[in-house]
């Protein structure tokens, strides 16, 4: 008798240590899963965090993002940035009170693709000789809302005043804004987003058990989304478990759902919102003379997979603004099949380099230049 309990406890000890043994395995795998895109974003956004403060004294430096990532800018496809400041906007021509006017272009991938090397070194080349300044601060996967709080930076920390801006609204905006950056126009939603934010970051590179770790990043990503969202446990938990579902079943980014599934009559409103302000943001620099829009199709419009575009959204909120007849969208829709050139399996349809320098960027500045 004396035996056997001893025994009994441990087997019981061994029976323990082997379960916990396999919950910190099975931790690690979902944190060898999940952890290149968390800390890929943690060393993004604190790189952008140094060179946010050295420039921007506003709140701006809080409601950008992030800023362009330097494994980008290597000198191989994308050109090198050659100064900090340049990880926010790049002068392809130097803004200048003796050039014609000058041209400031914001917007995500598809607007960056004037960084890429060919591209950029050829349009340096032709509006210094056009004498023409030209400022590009398109960074990858921004939206409408980013780059309202960038503009705003441009022009109230920078002193930024061109003549001319181009502003690509791409499709992924419309996720974009909706589920990633509504928060940002709501400072006291947005300081607690942030807290949980970093404090999800921090769960990562913490010194801890995994099975902890786990814990803790499951709470901060929970309290990050319900202040995101601004919604109650059970609608958090609801949204999270739908994003899995998207994500990993789907092999939907949450970017795309709009474009699928169409949006809520409030949803728009707010996009159209977002838009207003930006175009009202855009005037306060007293030498703007117009924004020319520019609008593209996804691969997925074309083979009629989408239910909706952002034309209806942006229309809207042109048709009554008291400066819409300061405003010119071009649209690069309603044209065949075989005019584009979309790169094979991408699922956000970005376009090949010589879709960009041949018919993309041509486009839009022999209409810009037409007109001035």
């Amino acid at each position: 008798m004396n035996n056997f309990l001893p025994k009994k406890l441990f087997f019981t000890f061994i029976i323990v240590l082997l379960n916990f043994l396999l919950l910190e395995v099975i931790c690690l795998l979902i944190l060898k899963a999940i952890e290149p895109r968390y800390l890929n974003k943690f060393i993004l956004e604190s790189n952008s965090k140094k060179i946010k403060k050295t420039f921007i004294k506003t709140i701006n430096s809080k409601k950008i993002p992030y800023l362009r990532d330097m494994n980008q800018y290597d000198g191989k496809i994308y050109i090198n940035l050659e100064k900090k400041r340049d990880f926010i906007f790049n002068e392809i021509n130097s803004f200048s009170k003796d050039n014609k006017f000058n041209i400031l272009v914001q917007g995500d991938s598809y607007g960056e693709s004037l960084n890429f090397k060919n591209i950029n070194y050829f349009y340096k080349d032709f509006f210094k000789k056009k004498k023409i300044g030209l400022i590009n601060s398109s960074t990858s996967s921004y939206a409408m809302t980013a780059n309202y709080f960038q503009l705003s930076a441009l022009i109230n920390d920078f002193k930024l005043n061109p003549e001319i801006l181009i502003t690509y609204y791409d499709q992924t905006d419309i996720g974009d804004d909706l589920y990633r950056y509504s928060i940002f126009f709501d400072d006291e939603k947005f300081k607690e987003y942030k807290n949980y934010d970093e404090k999800l970051m921090n769960s990562f590179v913490k010194s801890n058990l995994n099975s902890i770790k786990i814990f803790f990043i499951m709470k901060n990503y929970f309290y990050r989304e319900k202040a995101r969202y601004k919604t109650s446990n059970y609608e958090t938990v609801k949204k999270i478990f739908r994003r899995i579902y998207l994500k990993n079943i789907k092999k939907m980014p949450i970017q795309l759902e709009p474009l699928y599934y169409g949006i809520k009559s409030h949803e728009k409103k707010k996009l159209i919102d977002v838009i207003n302000n930006y175009i009202t943001l855009s005037f306060t620099n007293k030498n703007l003379q117009k924004i020319y829009f520019v609008v593209h199709p996804h691969n997925n419009h074309l083979n009629n997979l989408y239910i909706m575009d952002n034309r209806e959204i942006l229309y809207s909120a042109i048709k009554n603004h008291k400066f819409r007849d300061k405003i010119e969208v071009i649209s690069f829709f309603d044209n065949d099949q075989s005019f584009y050139d979309f790169i094979e399996n991408d699922i956000f349809s970005h376009s090949k380099n010589k879709y960009y320098i041949g018919k993309f960027w041509p486009k839009i500045f022999s209409r810009v230049l037409l007109e001035k």
